[in-house]
């Protein structure tokens, strides 16, 4: 059996002013780091046998505490960094919508159907994260942990349990919010998702749906 763990990194500076980060290499705010400590005690008490994560810094540090703690080394996956969106990087939704007005509100309603700067679309991204996450299923067992963003991780939920690209507006992820998929005997169960109930003391688990 094989039991994934997904975790989003934690806050950024960029993900409080509601900027595109994409394949930006920010790091963690005082908050986010913050953040990492507490999923680190969450799980304090859960046996995870491997860390994957994207080796964009925030997700790196994200993942440190958690693989310090455990005395597990960080498996780092390029498939996981995040949705590379390019000139769009470093821009709030605001300025965006001021350039582009019509045309990135159609993505945002439905960003399986319009293209972006960066990838280029859904579908191709998804063709990066494929091969990653079918090799994983294939070879590992036990409970991987995989640290990454909040729209590969979504990407990644989809293609597991075989949503079409529309899912993508329909769910969403906090910084360290946790989701679970078991994988055992050909099944594939969704158990958790975007579980952020150990941020509840912080007042930071609220979703920021067109936070980037």
């Amino acid at each position: 059996m094989l039991r994934i763990y997904f975790m989003r990194h934690g806050e950024t500076v960029w993900n409080t002013e509601r900027r595109y980060q994409g394949m930006t290499d920010i790091e963690l705010s005082a908050e986010g780091l913050r953040q990492a400590d507490i999923a680190a005690e969450r799980f304090k008490g859960i046996d995870i046998d491997k860390i994957y994560c994207s080796p964009l810094k925030r997700a790196a540090a994200t993942a440190k505490p958690i693989a310090d703690e455990k005395g597990l080394d960080v498996i780092y996956e390029d498939a996981f960094r995040e949705i590379c969106f390019g000139e769009w990087e470093g821009k709030t939704v605001p300025e965006l919508t001021e350039k582009y007005g019509a045309d990135y509100i159609n993505f945002i309603r439905e960003p399986h159907k319009y293209g972006f700067p960066g990838e280029g679309s859904i579908d191709r991204v998804m063709d990066r994260i494929k091969p990653a996450i079918d090799r994983m299923i294939a070879e590992e067992d036990g409970n991987v942990l995989i640290v990454s963003h909040g729209g590969i991780i979504r990407l990644m939920i989809m293609y597991i349990m075989g949503l079409d690209n529309s899912w993508f507006t329909k769910m969403w992820i906090n910084n360290t919010g946790i989701s679970i998929i078991e994988v055992k005997d050909g099944r594939r169960l969704m158990l958790t998702v975007n579980d952020s109930a150990h941020l509840a003391q912080s007042g930071k688990n609220e979703s920021n749906f067109l936070r980037p």
